[in-house]
């Protein structure tokens, strides 16, 4: 099973280095757009994701001890999902994301009679309750149906292993007989999140939180998932006001607001602004801020908020 993660591990990271675009320079702006999801008929505005990696508490306002601050160093491995559910001609790849700490895989539907948008989380803690009034998997299983419009969602959660709860979420499109067989037929697999920018630099001692087609976002090992210690956003264009420097001859705006450093970037080849904050208890110089601003590449696959 090694030798097998291994070969599907490597596939996938040369399937995603080839979507990276070949423009050099730091904070390039790529020209052509990624296609945008289709706006989920259920199930992205519902999921309920839950931890995906144990952490302590971080008190705010100080730097974590363990953090070495103004470190930077070149590396950043993406997050992966471990299963995947077995292609069919009515259900698009799955796309791998992370939230606060949890990783996700959603299946989008592209024939809608047959076949609903499903969304698979893998987590490390269990649900707030667990009744196990099914098997699936050969193990005890819940299933809940949420009445909702336009269609009512079904969630069906269960311990996979021991600190491995696993979420498939879809709609009524499904009965629940077939919700259960949808898990049953789950796989291992190896999905890569990926990323709406390539990083040049990133923090020593921090851990990736956030992985979306707009957000990265890291934290301190002991923070609580959802901490963000240093955000990087590609947001919808904003008016700068007080522009007091530039990053590889774009307009920037350095600010700060009690204990928080912002650093706004002017992308105009997206019409869009790069903001990057910095907070939580985690420090940064100005210069190490910079050079980590500069060495960003925003792909081809982002999608500003």
């Amino acid at each position: 099973m090694t030798d097998e993660l291994d070969r599907l591990l490597t596939e996938s990271l040369h399937d995603a280095a080839e979507c990276a675009p070949s423009a050099a320079g730091l904070l390039a702006a790529v020209h052509s757009r990624s296609r945008r999801y289709r706006r989920r008929r259920v199930v992205a505005a519902a999921v309920s994701l839950v931890a995906a990696i144990a952490a302590g508490n971080l008190i705010v306002g100080r730097p974590d001890p363990a953090i070495p601050t103004s470190a930077l160093m070149s590396g950043w491995a993406a997050p992966i999902f471990p299963y995947t559910l077995p292609a069919t001609d009515g259900m698009r790849a799955p796309v791998a994301s992370m939230t606060a700490g949890e990783v996700s895989a959603f299946f989008e539907a592209t024939e809608l009679r047959d076949h609903a948008d499903v969304t698979v989380t893998v987590s490390a803690t269990a649900p707030a309750s667990a009744t196990g009034s099914l098997r699936v998997r050969g193990h005890p299983a819940t299933l809940r149906t949420v009445d909702v419009e336009p269609a009512k969602r079904l969630s069906l959660y269960w311990q996979e292993a021991a600190g491995q709860w696993i979420e498939l979420e879809t709609d009524d499109t499904y009965t629940p007989a077939q919700v259960v067989a949808l898990a049953g037929s789950l796989k291992p697999a190896v999905i890569p999140v990926l990323p709406p920018f390539e990083l040049g630099l990133i923090p020593v001692g921090l851990v990736t939180d956030t992985v979306s087609a707009s957000r990265m976002t890291f934290r301190a090992p002991s923070a609580p998932p959802g901490t963000a210690g240093l955000s990087t956003v590609l947001r919808r264009k904003q008016q700068l006001k007080g522009i007091n420097k530039t990053i590889d001859g774009y307009d920037a705006v350095l600010a700060r607001a009690g204990a928080n450093v912002t650093l706004s970037i002017d992308v105009p080849d997206w019409n869009a602004t790069l903001v990057i904050t910095v907070g939580n208890g985690f420090t940064m110089s100005d210069d190490d801020l910079i050079r980590y601003a500069s060495a960003i590449q925003v792909l081809n696959r982002s999608d500003p908020e």
